[in-house]
Parts: structure tokens; C-alpha cells; sequence
């Protein structure tokens, strides 16, 4: 199956937003991927439609309703396999960013191999990625290379993580550091150079998780 490449260079693609930003003026300086914070809350009337904004070609993903989830609505990825053989993720089609700190709230509401989610950043294509990811049925939060298709965790920590809740992920990604919160202590600060590249930023699951998410916020680093 071809795969997709999100290079740098290319220029955003965002069609009808179902999604409020409470700043979305993007600055587009070249190839640095440079634009303002922005939050996006998926706040919007109509459940199961597509998202503007994501390419979500990969896995089964839609608006639900949700009363806890902030403006009532969550994305959820239903825990169908994807069309090929990567992780399910919705590719958030902004400028590409290399150093950033990112926060969103997830929760794992079903799923019997696996519960869990997280943000992959810096990806460059369907296949080559870093992964920030909390894992309820193992209790863990782990940050991992994928590279390839294939995952190599860098760093993993015990964590309290409870399904059906939800809990608030925070990465600070600065060059070769990365610094990670959940519900808002510091958990690791993990280091790797491998990928020195701006990228996309993505919502990601993994196998059979039925996993929420509302409550993005992107604030690029100088």
C-alpha cells in the first residue's frame, strides 16, 4: 500500500472545521512551521460526521456525543484495525512544528487487548514517528520511536491510569528533550536526536482501544 508522506513543505489543508480555535492565525515562515497557539475544542452539533482539519485515512474515527468530554463531543476511534498495517491516527493537517508543547485529553473507554492512547509529533510520514502514549491496561506512560512501522520504546513509567476517566497528557518537545506531564505532574523527561525534523502532529491508538479525545492545545516554541 503506498505510503502518504507529510514532508515540511507542504501547506496546510484544512476544509470545513468542525472544530473551534481560539487562535488560529497561522505564520508560515519558510520551512520552520512556525504559527501561534492555538486550542481546539471539538465543539460542534453534529455527531458522526468527518472532522475537518484531520486527514483521518487512517482508522475508524468520528464525533460522538460525550457529557464529560469539554464542549460535550469527543473524536473517537472505534477500535476497528486500520485499512493497512500502521496504527490508527488523525493526522491534524496544520504547519509542521519541531519544537512545541502539546496537551490533550484522552480517555480509554473500551478495548480488550489494549486501552490507551496518545499524540504522535514530529511525523513525516505513516510509518515514522515519535509516540507519547498512556497505556490504562498496563498503567504505563511510555514515549517510543516509530520508525519504520516498527516501535521502540525510549523511555516507560508506572502511572495511575484509570480507564473511563478522563486524564490530560502534556508533552514539551525541545530539540532532542522531552518533557512529559499527566494531569499535570511531571512524569519523564526523555532525550533523542533521531528525529530532528519538523512534522505533523496526530492523535494515535493502538489495536482493539476505544479511545476519546477532546481538548487540544498546540503551543509552538521559539
Amino acid at each position: 500500500m503506498p505510503q502518504r508522506s507529510y514532508s515540511t513543505s507542504r501547506r496546510p489543508s484544512i476544509s470545513r472545521v468542525l472544530l473551534v480555535a481560539a487562535c488560529a492565525t497561522c505564520l508560515e515562515l519558510g520551512a520552520t512551521g512556525l504559527y501561534a497557539a492555538t486550542s481546539l475544542d471539538f465543539a460542534t452539533k453534529s455527531t458522526g460526521a468527518a472532522l475537518g482539519g484531520f486527514d483521518l485515512s487512517q482508522g475508524h474515527w468520528a464525533t460522538v456525543s460525550d457529557a464529560t468530554a469539554a464542549a460535550g463531543l469527543a473524536i473517537e476511534q472505534s477500535g476497528a484495525p486500520t485499512a493497512g498495517e500502521g496504527f490508527p491516527l488523525a493526522i491534524y493537517e496544520s504547519v509542521p512544528l519541531k519544537n512545541a508543547q502539546i496537551s490533550l485529553r484522552l480517555n480509554a473507554v473500551g478495548g480488550k487487548s489494549d486501552q490507551g492512547g496518545g499524540v504522535a509529533m514530529r511525523l513525516s510520514s505513516l510509518q515514522d514517528y515519535y509516540l507519547i502514549q498512556v497505556d490504562a491496561m498496563r498503567d504505563r506512560v511510555l514515549f517510543s520511536r516509530v520508525s519504520n512501522g516498527a516501535s521502540e520504546e525510549i523511555v516507560g513509567v508506572d502511572a495511575d491510569i484509570a480507564s473511563h476517566s478522563w486524564h490530560t497528557l502534556t508533552v514539551r518537545a525541545e530539540d532532542d528533550e522531552f518533557v512529559v506531564s499527566l494531569d499535570g505532574s511531571w512524569v519523564f523527561t526523555a532525550f533523542d536526536k533521531t528525529l530532528s525534523q519538523a512534522g505533523r502532529i496526530a492523535l494515535w491508538t493502538k489495536g482493539d482501544s476505544v479511545t476519546r479525545f477532546d481538548r487540544i492545545e498546540i503551543a509552538p516554541l521559539p
